[in-house]
């Protein structure tokens, strides 16, 4: 016989959970749970297989409903929601289809800058170029969508990709942008570069090969094949004057970066959720009373630990308390690899079939690790799988 849910109050692991009533009720998330489950869910397969790849009307779908402008108030063409139901949204359609999170969550750095400039950084540090208002109406509206070359910014060493100034107020920009997810399924890039006296250059250029700007193979990943990863290889690749969206201060950009990269992602949030719930479903399908305990117990851990982190994130500035926000990063990413593989175990061999979500699931864990993964957040991940 199947154990009893341990909770009083839950009916079910998913239960544990919800979010807050008002954010549940808010017309952003309706239109997530629908999409993730009718359009993104059936298509998660074939999205993280590289020769089919993520929808572009997928992408148009998530647009459209006004999921890659959830915070953008409703006079630019958003839907004026908070940080919290913004959040809610992301797992939602990240633990469907983690593909089309992907290639979408792209957008948000680039129409952020557009409108002005980015969630903690100090305006005296940021430099706003012409392409914003140019593009800024179409962003905010996601009627354009964006990706971005800008993780190399975080690689140690000589920089990967710099940016000369030349008199007519145009950019040189040479290197290599090892990763712009998206390539072919967006329409314009931003593209960030080393400039001279310690700053970061942002240009906003169309999302095709020209003179000086090359793509290469989509990458060979081993989850979410289906992004067009590509690296960029910009040799004496010319933005013009009317191209740049920004130039920022690099050290106040690396530490307002730090800030950012300490906290969890929503993504991996909702991947644990869903995992969590696939373990307690597969026990209770399976007779398995050992699943549903072990999706009880890790279950009731991690939303403690889920409300921590969105109370970091949403009620303290995001300069404070860096140690701690690693910390949970750390300790609920590195949960979702445990509780993916308990998941693996729970189905048994048939989890390896390819049809199989276990162990595309179990591979997205793994991504969630290394995403925007910075020297502190690797130390304290290896620190929370030690025994």
């Amino acid at each position: 016989m199947i154990a009893p849910a341990p909770s009083p109050i839950a009916a079910s692991v998913a239960d544990l959970f919800a979010p807050p009533v008002e954010v549940a009720a808010h017309p952003a998330v309706a239109a997530a749970t629908r999409i993730s489950d009718d359009v993104l869910a059936p298509h998660a397969a074939a999205a993280d297989d590289q020769a089919r790849g993520v929808e572009p009307a997928h992408l148009a779908a998530l647009a459209g409903a006004g999921l890659l402008s959830v915070t953008v108030p409703e006079a630019e063409g958003g839907l004026g929601a908070g940080a919290r139901v913004d959040a809610e949204c992301t797992e939602l359609v990240a633990a469907a289809c983690a593909a089309t999170w992907f290639v979408a969550n792209q957008h948000r750095s680039a129409q952020q800058l557009s409108r002005g400039g980015l969630p903690g950084l100090d305006p005296a540090a940021l430099e706003i170029g012409p392409a914003a208002p140019r593009y800024r109406a179409g962003l905010a509206s996601a009627r354009t969508r964006a990706g971005i070359a800008v993780a190399h910014l975080r690689r140690p060493g000589p920089p990967a990709v710099r940016a000369e100034p030349r008199a007519d107020g145009s950019w040189r920009i040479d290197g290599t942008a090892d990763w712009c997810t998206g390539w072919g399924l967006t329409d314009v890039v931003m593209i960030a570069a080393a400039a001279p006296a310690d700053r970061y250059l942002f240009v906003l250029v169309p999302a095709v090969e020209a003179p000086g700007l090359r793509a290469a193979a989509p990458l060979p990943l081993s989850v979410m094949g289906g992004t067009r990863t590509v690296a960029l290889e910009l040799d004496g690749f010319v933005a013009g004057p009317g191209a740049v969206l920004a130039v920022a201060d690099g050290a106040s950009y690396r530490t307002l970066d730090a800030a950012r990269t300490a906290n969890v992602t929503p993504a991996s949030l909702g991947l644990l959720r869903r995992v969590l719930v696939g373990l307690e479903a597969v026990g209770r399908e399976r007779d398995r009373p050992e699943a549903v305990e072990l999706a009880w117990s890790l279950g009731e851990h991690a939303a403690a630990r889920r409300a921590e982190a969105y109370a970091l994130i949403g009620g303290v500035p995001g300069a404070e308390r860096i140690p701690e926000r690693i910390a949970l990063r750390a300790e609920l990413t590195t949960l979702t690899v445990r509780a993916a593989s308990a998941l693996i175990a729970a189905r048994s061999g048939s989890a390896m079939l390819l049809d199989s979500p276990e162990q595309r699931w179990a591979r997205e864990a793994a991504f969630h690790l290394i995403q925007a993964q910075t020297g502190p957040v690797r130390a304290a991940q290896l620190a929370a799988f030690g025994l």
